[in-house]
């Protein structure tokens, strides 16, 4: 992706998150910026300069809560989508998405049914975890179960793919006979299936992190502070340092050059319907 291409996606995102930040503040929704975006918050002072999207979570109730109210309360240039107002979603978690965008991905013309959502932001749902490490992993193979079978029904293609590879993937996706949205509503049972448990434990599990990397004491998160990023203040989680060293151990290390061009190589057209 060009520079210029760049700016313009990340300047979207900060108003993508302007919004969502207004309707959380007018409505006392929680929320706070994790990822890549709360590393770019301490490290750049915004965003990490070949980062392309903002991601925030959500402590469930009030990721439920946002779901009703959103609708209602964007303004008329965003849409709130998930599996429940969207047929066929394909995304674990919710979306903010600009109308009237199209952000093409490397991969996109091998999959031309996939309904292109625009330019979006990430909204994860933040889910009780069990204390005990045996009922972890066994949550974590049941989450793994469901996300199999997505994958298996979505019939995603790669352009790395051999011919016999696409043509199993295809096959396999016309034959799997659960659907998306069935799926989708399994996934989300099963990451609720603590969430009446006085467990301390917290997870991320629509995040691509892993299960033990992401599961920690809700106390991490804690009370939200907030964080400069770029010229805005954002809510971050109470014990930032402990939140990024779980997650990236060494947070303040750049990665290799590589690790960068990959990440903005990944999305290769954007269109404005100006």
């Amino acid at each position: 992706m060009d520079t210029i291409g760049l700016e313009k996606l990340q300047k979207v995102q900060l108003e993508i998150m302007d919004e969502v930040h207004r309707v959380c503040v007018e409505h006392q929704i929680t929320y706070y910026i994790i990822g890549g975006t709360a590393l770019g918050a301490v490290r750049h002072g915004g965003f990490i300069p070949w980062d392309l999207d903002i991601d925030i979570a959500m402590p469930r109730s009030d990721y439920e809560r946002f779901s009703e109210i959103a609708p209602q309360n964007l303004v008329a240039r965003y849409i709130y989508r998930d599996y429940k107002n969207t047929h066929n979603f394909m995304h674990p978690h919710a979306l903010v998405c600009v109308r009237d965008t199209y952000l093409s991905t490397r991969f996109g013309y091998l999959n031309p049914k996939e309904e292109n959502l625009g330019i979006y932001l990430d909204i994860f749902p933040l889910d009780v975890a069990p204390e005990d490490r045996t009922l972890q992993q066994k949550h974590i193979n049941d989450i793994e179960r469901v996300k199999r079978c997505k994958r298996l029904r979505r019939g995603y293609l790669y352009r790395n793919d051999f011919v016999r590879k696409a043509i199993k993937k295809t096959i396999a996706a016309l034959l799997f006979f659960y659907n998306i949205d069935k799926l989708n509503d399994d996934f989300d049972k099963v990451c609720r299936r603590y969430e009446d448990t006085d467990s301390s434990m917290w997870c991320s599990m629509s995040s691509h992190f892993s299960y033990y990397k992401q599961c920690m004491p809700a106390a991490v998160y804690g009370t939200p502070q907030l964080v400069k990023f770029e010229n805005r203040m954002y809510y971050a989680p109470e014990q930032l340092d402990e939140y990024l060293t779980r997650i990236y151990k060494d947070y303040m290390k750049l990665p290799s050059e590589e690790e960068r061009q990959a990440n903005l190589e990944y999305f290769d057209k954007i269109i404005f319907d100006d």
